[in-house]
């Protein structure tokens, strides 16, 4: 028997079909069918029912890929052990973010220095990336978790304040009271027509009041832009306050007052082997989430990417 063709049957199944298999594997589709093919025939049992729309675990194939999953990430981690420190730790690390994830920039400068030897490569995108079937080994993603078969670790809590730019606040003076933030131009998140509704938690409780603004968007990376232009008071992470040299861009108004999120979470695909690399880069920047040195706040509404549903059956594509 040739066990070479096992890690092709389970990357199938942890992908769902054939043709992502072979494009994570870098083998021809018919290269991937060939070795199922091949495993069934020496096992002398059908791992997967093959039909025109989908592929789907047999009983026979479900029992074989659990078992040869946790086999698999055994010999993984033996592997690790024998090969990986921590001085010497080495290779790609494929991490994804969504847009809005300043200071994210600034700590990767710090862990590159502190590891020379391995690579970060950044994928940015608020998509709600697939991480097995894209390759990616880490995630940020803030807001609430969807049930997954992704594991989680949670770094901070997603809070916003409300901001504006120095030069603003020269032409328009701060407002004292949350009820003044009306008669201010306001940078909206996702507004209409220009007005909203602006509900934000202070010492009274909850509060809310109507907004104006000539500009909107959906997209907290614009907003930031948009802010620092002098285009009005909005919504921010809470972070700047707490990292980097640029707060000199903005001015926290009303800070007795903040919209409240979610959880700001790591996700990576398993937990039963992480690469050095990996793990490196997962504590490295949960650390500093956690110890408050940079700490990124951001809008659950904004950045929400929950994880992966749960396992769907394969398609035979």
């Amino acid at each position: 028997m040739d066990w070479s063709r096992v890690p092709v049957f389970l990357k199938v199944v942890e992908t769902g079909s054939f043709t992502a298999a072979a494009k994570a594997l870098g083998v021809p589709k018919s290269s991937a069918s060939r070795g199922v093919a091949a495993l069934e025939q020496a096992l002398q049992t059908q791992l997967l029912q093959r039909t025109t729309r989908e592929l789907k675990l047999t009983d026979s194939g479900r029992t074989f890929y659990e078992r040869a999953r946790g086999a698999m990430a055994a010999l993984e981690e033996a592997k690790a052990e024998l090969t990986e420190h921590t001085d010497d730790a080495q290779g790609v690390v494929r991490l994804t973010i969504p847009s809005e994830t300043w200071p994210l920039p600034e700590l990767l400068a710090r862990f590159v220095k502190l590891h020379p030897k391995i690579h970060v490569e950044l994928v940015v995108s608020n998509r709600h990336l697939n991480l097995i079937e894209e390759g990616v080994d880490l995630a940020l993603r803030a807001g609430k978790l969807e049930d997954s078969t992704l594991v989680a670790r949670k770094i901070a809590t997603s809070h916003l304040g409300l901001y504006a730019s120095p030069g603003y606040l020269k032409r328009r003076p701060a407002p004292k009271t949350f009820a003044q933030v009306a008669e201010h131009d306001v940078v909206m998140f996702r507004g209409k027509q220009g007005k909203a509704r602006l509900k934000l938690q202070g010492p009274n409780g909850d509060e809310e009041v109507e907004v104006r603004g000539r500009v909107s968007t959906d997209d907290l990376a614009t907003a930031r832009g948009l802010i620092a232009a002098g285009l009005g008071i909005g919504l921010l992470p809470i972070f700047l306050e707490k990292c980097g040299t640029r707060n000199a861009q903005f001015e926290r108004v009303l800070p007795q007052y903040a919209l409240k999120g979610g959880g700001v979470h790591l996700v990576m695909p398993s937990a039963r082997y992480v690469p050095t690399r990996v793990r490196l880069l997962s504590d490295f920047l949960a650390e500093h989430f956690l110890s408050g040195k940079c700490e990124f706040k951001g809008a659950a509404s904004s950045v929400h990417a929950p994880a992966r549903p749960a396992r769907r059956s394969p398609s035979p594509s």
